[in-house]
């Protein structure tokens, strides 16, 4: 691979190593990316995503039926983020009631207008909710219970 390196033009003069850096390096980024990485390695990457499917299975199983979800009805095949609609309320308005009661949410498109056009969904677009390995099954119920109160 080497060769190959040696192979591409650039318009320094340093050996392959170093021909294609920059600048300083970004030592932030990479300590941040270790510490991530560690991180991960420190959960088990299999600990991680049985919480997140537990945490998405909870959110299917008791999503008011006022909700209609867009995407996948189960959590076979993806994560725990969940794109919906409730019924008689706008995406913006369902986001800032939940962000009234310190739950975050967001509403929009997303940058998917073609997406949410041919969901019906409009400008408007749906609110979107995720889950993470460290959120807990009380926030899950907190934001169904937000949801059924709405």
């Amino acid at each position: 691979r080497a060769e190959l390196a040696e192979s591409w033009r650039t318009y320094k003069v340093r050996p392959a190593h170093h021909r294609f850096e920059t600048g300083t390096l970004a030592f932030e980024l990479l300590a941040g990316f270790v510490a991530a990485v560690e991180y991960v390695d420190s959960l088990g990457w299999d600990a991680i995503q049985a919480q997140e499917r537990a945490l998405g299975e909870r959110f299917l199983a008791r999503m008011p039926s006022r909700c209609t979800l867009y995407g996948l009805p189960t959590m076979d095949g993806r994560v725990p983020t969940f794109a919906f609609t409730v019924d008689g309320a706008a995406p913006r308005v369902v986001a800032e009631r939940l962000g009234e009661r310190d739950i975050a949410v967001w509403d929009g498109n997303y940058y998917a207008l073609e997406v949410m056009n041919r969901l019906g969904l409009g400008d408007e677009g749906a609110v979107r909710a995720g889950f993470v390995h460290y959120n807990t099954l009380d926030e899950v119920d907190r934001l169904v219970g937000a949801l059924e109160e709405l």
